[in-house]
């Protein structure tokens, strides 16, 4: 019965890491862009404690407004450290990269933001904390919010990372 109920424990998080298609594998670089005129709105991780990293799926949407200029920050973050960062000049996250290290067991990230003056950002607000150490995360911003910036803090006990955003509306002239 021991070993039935811990199947069925395990089971959830086997779906999980089985069913989305992710845009990295464990240990190793991420490169992801969202296609011409779309933004980030939803992320999908997951975590493994015998790799001590994360796998990630990133979804896109069609955003209201063409983008005029595109481009990737620097680096975001230090291992270990906790990071909070958003897209300058109402920029919008359509893309990230970030590369792994296994003796830090932490990524640093980049992001690349895409901007118009076409359209100015209003309401936004922070997100809480989207999971618990070590857990499966999946956060999708509202209807009509776009994910503005990112924050994140990081365990060396967990060799986790626990995320939050900053989704904004965007409002034409």
């Amino acid at each position: 019965m021991k070993v039935f109920l811990g199947l069925v424990l395990a089971l959830p998080l086997c779906l999980a890491a089985f069913s989305a298609d992710w845009d990295n594998n464990w240990d190793s670089d991420l490169n992801f862009q969202c296609p011409s005129n779309q933004a980030i709105y939803k992320i999908v991780s997951q975590h493994d404690n015998s790799k001590e990293d994360r796998l990630f799926e990133f979804f896109c949407r069609s955003f209201p407004v063409s983008f005029s200029k595109c481009t990737w920050t620097g680096y975001i973050n230090d291992f270990d450290q906790p990071f909070s960062a958003t897209c300058p000049y109402n920029g919008i996250v359509n893309g990230v990269h970030s590369y792994h290290s296994n003796s830090k067991e932490d990524r640093r990230w980049k992001l690349y933001c895409c901007e118009s003056n076409s359209y100015y950002t209003v309401n936004c607000y922070d997100t809480q904390t989207m999971h618990s150490w070590d857990g499966y995360h999946e956060y999708s911003a509202p209807s009509n919010y776009w994910i503005h910036g990112v924050a994140g803090q990081h365990s060396n006990s967990k060799e986790d990372r626990l995320w939050q955003y900053n989704v904004c509306q965007v409002q034409t002239p």
